[in-house]
């Protein structure tokens, strides 16, 4: 009776553990990792976790300029412009084949191969909330079409064990008034709060609920890029107040997932968010392009860190292209560091930046150009060929797979993908384009092609050029009887040959500044001296970031002049309201000045190529890209109109000694807050035409050093 008792027990005890352990993991279900103090961790072993994985933008949220248009860039745009080509029933059919075309099983298995542990899906409010006929309270309206490409993308994530990350990247109302919410032009998820915080909120319980038994749920990325401060009358204050909101909503059915928060200003500004601590399991999920590489970048964010003893994750950057550089080196920083990332994206179109770029057809081209206002209209059967042609080539087995950019990201292995891959004969994609430059300048010619395994011989006027084995070979300071000279390239494998059409090399003389030398040095002051009544002013009024109040709201001229010992800068600005509101820098009325030592124009900042940011009423000039530098001096000094900034830049610093007829990168910027928000309503340039150069010194514009009379 005794052992019956005991056996009883036993089995009674060992059915209560089970219900216990049941009961834990019915209620307590959730991702692969949580969060505890400032690492990320795996649930199970508890042993640290660096996140690496992709975005899958573009899917859900298309953006115009990864279908190659800036004059639509936004779901809503593309939704109604196809609708007008060939109607709703086969715009729906298009975006059918688009949405079980682009994202498949085959690109999570295909991205577990490579080493991701972690994808971050871009989420928009409207495929799931349809926002026609919604009811003014709860319950709000939802679409099993749209949660049928989530239900998928859950299933394929646990199939392959990858974590999911939810980003609602456009939130109902839209969380800024810019395309990457999908906006209407204005971010009504604060100006309209009433309306659209109780969507908002509902939307992410939906998701919470609906997927809180599944394992591959790593967290939810609360707002994508949320931008409060830039717009007049928003209170920045709310932003913390609604991610409060949410956080408790979602912890109603999820305990542990991780609640990923991104700051005011692109996911940069967190001081809003102060103090983090509102749930146990936050991560600041910053964002920058480019990558962020170095100990000085990651400072702001790295405060916090440690302030609040949470973990931190690059949530979005990249957007790099060949030979990828800049990836490496931030990827393998960020490992070092303990801070996981998320590359923006897995696949666009004909940008050579993520793993898959898509080809575009003919056609798709052509509907591109007829939206563009370059192209007549299509018929309705021609635009419906050509979309349903378009929407099913954006398969990845129809892409060019970029192997050089994904073995660009430390911690990934493309070769334990590529070794399953069968190999296919080459085809070109991108052939090399005729390029025309000036004496002094340099720049590259690149070829894409698809297949597996891939070989490059490049030939210049039909002899192979040793060493050109790579896809992109760079042209380095031609000379004038270069003018004329033909380079192809051959793509090859086991299985066959492809050869590119002719490149035209165009050589032409210089035709830029020239800079004078001065045998009597200008004293670093912010006062301008008579020497340089010997200097031209250049004008820096290009336009490249955020508006003007007025004409003359911000506008700028500088002026350069060298000796044997140092490169000299002279800013004039002409600004009516000056501010220094703290970090970020960029964020303060100042100057940039960029110099490319070699003027390389190449892709990617080496090292002779550096970014000096010298901000109104600070003590010293930074140098946020570039390293090594040593011996600046600098001034500045208020004006009626403005501001003076003057520099002396030692050429030894820059790269080496500075000889007559030397040709030099540059470029001047200058930035513009005219308000207490820290943010930057304004930035004009002297060459660039967009807000790039601190991606690549292949936008800085050429100077040339003159000969001493």
């Amino acid at each position: 009776m005794k052992n019956s008792t005991t056996v009883f027990h036993r089995l009674a005890l060992s059915a209560l553990l089970a219900f216990l352990l049941l009961s834990v993991t019915l209620n307590d279900a959730g991702a692969y990792y949580t969060t505890s103090q400032q690492d990320i961790i795996d649930r199970v072993t508890g042993q640290k976790v660096l996140l690496k994985g992709f975005g899958i933008g573009c899917w859900l949220l298309p953006e115009g300029y990864m279908w190659g248009i800036r004059k639509l860039d936004r779901p809503r745009h593309f939704e109604k412009a196809i609708i007008d080509l060939i109607g709703e029933k086969d715009a729906a059919e298009f975006w059918r084949l688009y949405h079980d075309n682009f994202m498949t099983e085959g690109d999570i298995k295909a991205m577990k191969q490579m080493g991701v542990n972690s994808v971050r899906i871009a989420l928009l409010a409207s495929q799931l909330q349809r926002p026609q006929s919604q009811p003014d309270k709860a319950p709000y309206k939802y679409s099993e079409v749209g949660f049928k490409y989530l239900d998928d993308l859950v299933d394929w994530c646990s199939k392959y064990k990858v974590g999911v990350i939810w980003d609602m990247h456009g939130a109902p109302g839209a969380q800024n008034a810019e395309n990457i919410s999908d906006s209407d032009g204005q971010a009504r998820l604060w100006t309209e709060k009433e309306k659209y915080w109780p969507l908002c909120i509902d939307l992410w319980y939906k998701i919470a609920e609906r997927y809180k038994d599944r394992e591959c749920i790593i967290g939810y990325d609360l707002l994508n890029e949320p931008l409060l401060r830039r717009y007049d009358s928003i209170d920045a204050a709310l932003l913390r107040e609604l991610y409060i909101l949410l956080t408790k909503k979602i912890r109603t059915v999820d305990n542990d997932g991780i609640i990923f928060v991104e700051g005011d200003d692109w996911a940069q500004d967190f001081s809003v968010l102060e103090p983090l601590d509102w749930d146990k399991h936050l991560v600041i999920a910053f964002h920058s392009y480019p990558p962020t590489s170095t100990q000085q970048g990651l400072k702001r964010w790295a405060r916090l860190r440690k302030k609040y003893n949470i973990p931190l994750w690059h949530g979005e950057t990249g957007e790099q292209g060949p030979p990828y550089r800049r990836n490496k080196q931030s990827s393998e920083f960020l490992q070092t560091v303990n801070v996981g990332w998320s590359w923006w994206t897995h696949k666009k179109f004909d940008r050579p930046t993520q793993p898959w770029l898509c080809p575009r057809t003919d056609g798709f081209i052509k509907i591109i150009d007829y939206w563009k206002g370059k192209a007549p209209r299509p018929s309705k059967q021609q635009a419906k060929r050509w979309l349903f042609e378009q929407a099913k080539l954006t398969n990845s087995d129809n892409c060019l797979f970029l192997s050089e950019m994904v073995d660009s990201l430390a911690g990934l292995n493309v070769q334990r993908y590529l070794a399953t891959r069968d190999s296919l004969a080459p085809k070109m994609v991108r052939e090399p384009k005729d390029v025309s430059l000036e004496i002094g300048d340099s720049s590259s010619l690149i070829v894409m092609a698809n297949g597996h395994p891939l070989n490059f011989q490049w030939y210049r006027n039909d002899k192979a050029m040793a060493e050109a084995t790579t896809s992109k070979l760079r042209i380095e300071k031609p000379m004038l009887e270069d003018d004329g000279t033909a380079y192809t390239v051959k793509v090859f494998n086991e299985k066959g040959a492809a050869i590119s059409k002719k490149a035209i090399l165009t050589v032409k003389p210089y035709s830029g500044p020239v800079i004078p030398f001065t045998s009597k040095t200008p004293d670093i002051d912010a006062v301008i001296d008579k020497i340089w009544e010997n200097a031209k002013y250049h004008r820096i009024d290009n336009l490249v970031l955020g508006r003007k109040s007025f004409a003359d709201d911000i506008t700028g001229q500088f002026r350069l002049l060298w000796d044997e010992e140092h490169l000299y800068v002279l800013v004039e600005v002409t600004d009516d309201i000056k501010r220094h509101t703290g970090e970020p820098g960029h964020r303060n009325d100042g100057v940039e000045v960029y110099i490319d030592y070699d003027n390389s124009k190449s892709d990617y900042y080496g090292d002779n190529d550096f970014q000096f940011r010298y901000e109104w009423s600070a003590a010293k000039v930074t140098i946020p890209i570039g390293s090594g530098f040593d011996g600046i001096v600098a001034a500045q000094a208020d004006t009626a109109a403005g501001y003076v900034m003057e520099m002396a830049l030692p050429w030894q610093s820059l790269g080496g000694p500075a000889p007559a007829d030397k040709h030099i990168g540059v470029d001047v910027h200058i930035n513009d807050n005219d308000n207490d928000r820290r943010v930057r309503e304004a930035k004009v340039a002297w060459h660039t035409k967009r807000d790039n150069t601190y991606k690549s010194p292949m936008y800085f514009g050429t100077i040339k050093l003159s000969c001493p009379e």
